[in-house]
């Protein structure tokens, strides 16, 4: 059988470097039906120049201006025609069985979307950590509304946009996007978007095969987390998304999150002022 194809979709903000290093490691894998979207979303520095010297024909570059991570995604999108889409971090890596073992997930029946484990290397502090390793099953009869809250109460396995897998029909069919409105917390409204066509279950692979580095210079995390607005312009998109008519079990589960968020945004802010100072 002929693997479908998969659009790996890779923004590129002065991190050429890291971003070719990248695309080495995905050629490497063994899963070969893939085509890899870079898009310099207007670099400052030489990255486009050292794009160029990637050599192969599943590579495909293109440059606009900038207009932030979310917008070169959407472009990449555009620019996609995989059966399946995933978004790496320019400056991130994978492990080589990342992309085969999503794909095995996902085509299973009753499947909208899968997420791997993360390996998490945080730069600043010199230390690292596998996370979203537990299993996280559904309850019986449970449905996705508030598996999901209950997920991303437990952990945070359903926040990112980098560790899982989408089929692409459902995002182009429904027109769903990154919002460029929004510097936090736009994956997790992505996921969220995707989560009301996708009716499937949601699946996890537990294995570290997502590397993410946290505490990079072209991380904006740091930042836009410790300003409580952006929390409750997230929390407010998650009620939304939940609908006019939640449960009691959504009720005490949004209540709960919009508590932890509220510390979150405290521990952020807490945080950076202690490295300021």
């Amino acid at each position: 059988m002929t693997e479908p194809l998969v659009s790996i979709i890779i923004p590129v903000y002065n991190t050429g470097i890291t971003a070719k290093a990248l695309v080495e490691t995905i050629l490497s894998c063994a899963y070969k039906s893939i085509e890899i979207i870079l898009v310099d979303d207007g670099s400052s520095d030489d990255s486009l120049n050292i794009l160029k010297t990637i050599k192969n024909s599943k590579v495909k570059i293109f440059s606009k201006s900038n207009g932030g991570a979310s917008s070169a995604r959407n472009f990449g999108i555009g620019k996609s025609h995989g059966e399946y889409l995933l978004f790496v971090d320019s400056d991130d890596t994978i492990k080589k069985t990342f992309i085969e073992k999503l794909v095995s997930a996902i085509a299973q029946p009753d499947t909208s979307l899968v997420a791997t484990a993360v390996h998490y290397k945080k730069l600043n502090l010199n230390s690292s950590e596998d996370v979203y390793l537990e299993p996280f099953p559904y309850l019986p009869n449970e449905k996705n509304t508030t598996f999901v809250l209950r997920s991303l109460l437990a952990d945070g396995r359903m926040y990112p946009a980098f560790n899982k897998i989408f089929q692409a029909s459902i995002v182009r069919e429904h027109h769903i996007i990154f919002d460029e409105s929004w510097d936090f917390a736009e994956d997790t409204k992505f996921v969220l978007d995707y989560l009301k066509y996708a009716k499937g279950k949601i699946n996890f692979i537990l294995e570290p095969l997502y590397v993410y580095n946290f505490g990079t210079s072209t991380s904006s995390v740091q930042k836009t987390g410790i300003i409580w607005k952006n929390w409750q312009k997230s929390y407010k998109n998650l009620k939304s998304w939940v609908g006019a008519q939640p449960s009691a079990k959504e009720r005490a589960l949004l209540a709960l999150l919009y508590i932890k968020w509220r510390i979150a945004c405290y521990r952020s802010a807490y945080r950076a002022k202690k490295v300021r100072s």
